[in-house]
């Protein structure tokens, strides 16, 4: 018995990438803050981003990692998908005349 595979689209496969790496982000930045949270709070030790300033809990170190990695993919991501539709160029004889 042999399965016949459907074509997935490049756009759904890069989703799924950016999606991916937001998850992993915000694992890393959970067990990041699982690691140093009882360091952080007998020192004190707080995170500040900007005018933000918030403690280092297992869930805000995930929360940030989740935002930055989102925010900054997802800009990258938008300039691709806007360059991309600018893109007008058709093929052209290589011989033009």
């Amino acid at each position: 018995m042999q399965t016949e595979w459907t074509p997935v689209g490049g756009r759904r496969v890069v989703l799924y990438m950016y999606a991916a790496s937001v998850l992993v982000a915000g694992g890393f930045g959970y067990i990041l803050g699982a690691t140093v949270f009882e360091n952080a709070v007998e020192k004190g030790v707080v995170a500040t981003l900007g005018p933000v300033t918030f403690p280092l809990t297992p869930i805000n170190l995930a929360l940030y990692g989740v935002v930055s990695v989102g925010a900054i993919l997802g800009v990258l991501l938008g300039v691709v998908a806007w360059v991309a539709k600018q893109d007008d160029a058709t093929p052209r004889d290589r011989n033009p005349q």
